[in-house]
């Protein structure tokens, strides 16, 4: 895979998902003040966009590292780059969120206040709840595979092979249900089905270099998938194979991407920057939404423009203000703080780069 080409198109697709992950957040959200269903998406659970999110994660990881697996070395700069990338926004978000929850018990559901949720929260730990901050259930997961992805380095091929050969096995039964394992939250979440998605994204990794350039049909076949899903879901809430079409979609596309060797054209650019900012949004839009939304109905906003265009609007007010967070102090201080590890010793001492092929 060429990564300057590649890179603007995943990027540009990470801005689209995390788009469709606030759009359906916002619909959802705009039923507590307005009686409406905000583009006909707010009983559906999910977008697509976290599926996306954790194939991508699982592709990205391979195409970056996959020359230093084996390199012990490697292990403690990988941890740290994910450490730095997570922990410092995502803590700073929560010293904003969970004060609200002492001043104002009824906002949450009770838990939020109590020690232990507390930690396992800002430790992303598997939990029987949760986290306080919600949207934070799937940094749960990525920190879970960051883990286990970190053993590539520690560990030889054969052994790694092994232990992952072993994994998937029983996660696979396990989703089929033809072995019944412990009921309890550590064995659910170690042994649960969305873990695969993070395998197949670094599966991906291993097949583009070897796909036919331009091969545009799988991009395109993968964004398709998307607004199926969604039409099958208002006609039918009951569908039940949405996540699986989901991380199919999402392989198309990944798939297509990789495929691609053109520059990416100009009009990339705003979504590019969205996929910058996706962890931010993803962190502040609800807190944005709800701010935005309490406000357009404390001064009955609504009968002057109607709850359908108070609510877009109140979607594109929140989306700004995660971006502005996002350049004002996401991205400062995250590069202040690789500046002052990295002075210190601590940060990455080897630059891992993808490999032009």
């Amino acid at each position: 895979m060429e990564q300057r080409f590649s890179i603007p198109y995943i990027q540009a697709a990470r801005g689209i998902a995390v788009v469709l992950v606030m759009l359906f957040h916002t619909s959802q959200l705009a039923t507590k003040y307005y009686p409406i269903n905000f583009l006909g998406v707010n009983s559906m659970d999910r977008s697509g966009g976290y599926a996306y999110f954790f194939v991508l994660t699982g592709f990205l990881m391979v195409t970056i590292y996959r020359r230093h697996f084996g390199h012990i070395q490697m292990w403690r700069t990988f941890i740290t780059k994910r450490l730095i990338r997570i922990y410092p926004i995502y803590w700073l978000v929560n010293a904003a969120v969970i004060p609200i929850y002492f001043l104002v018990p009824s906002f949450g559901n009770g838990y939020e206040t109590k020690p232990k949720e507390i930690v396992t929260s800002l430790l992303l730990l598997p939990y029987s709840e949760v986290p306080i901050l919600g949207v934070a259930w799937s940094l749960v997961y990525i920190m879970f595979f960051y883990l286990v992805f970190s053993l590539l380095f520690v560990l030889n091929k054969k052994t790694m092979l092994s232990l992952f050969a072993l994994w998937l096995l029983i996660v696979g039964l396990h989703s089929m249900e033809w072995i019944k394992l412990t009921d309890n939250v550590l064995i659910r979440f170690l042994f649960d089905a969305m873990h695969l998605e993070f395998v197949l994204g670094m599966l991906i990794a291993y097949a583009v270099p070897h796909l036919k350039r331009g091969s545009g049909w799988w991009l395109a076949a993968g964004m398709i998938v998307f607004p199926v899903v969604w039409v099958a879901r208002y006609i039918n809430p009951a569908f039940v194979y949405s996540n699986l079409l989901y991380t199919v979609g999402s392989s198309l596309v990944l798939l297509g991407i990789g495929s691609l060797r053109i520059a990416a054209p100009i009009w990339l650019k705003p979504l590019q920057f969205l996929g910058d900012a996706s962890y931010s949004i993803l962190l502040t839009s609800l807190g944005f939404l709800s701010i935005s939304l309490k406000l357009s109905r404390a001064i009955h906003l609504s009968d002057w423009f109607g709850p359908t265009v108070v609510t877009a609007l109140c979607f594109a007010t929140a989306l700004a203000l995660c971006c502005l967070f996002y350049h004002f102090i996401e991205k400062p201080l995250i590069t202040r703080i690789k500046s002052i590890t990295t002075a210190k010793g601590t940060g990455p001492f080897i630059q891992p780069q993808t490999k032009a092929r």
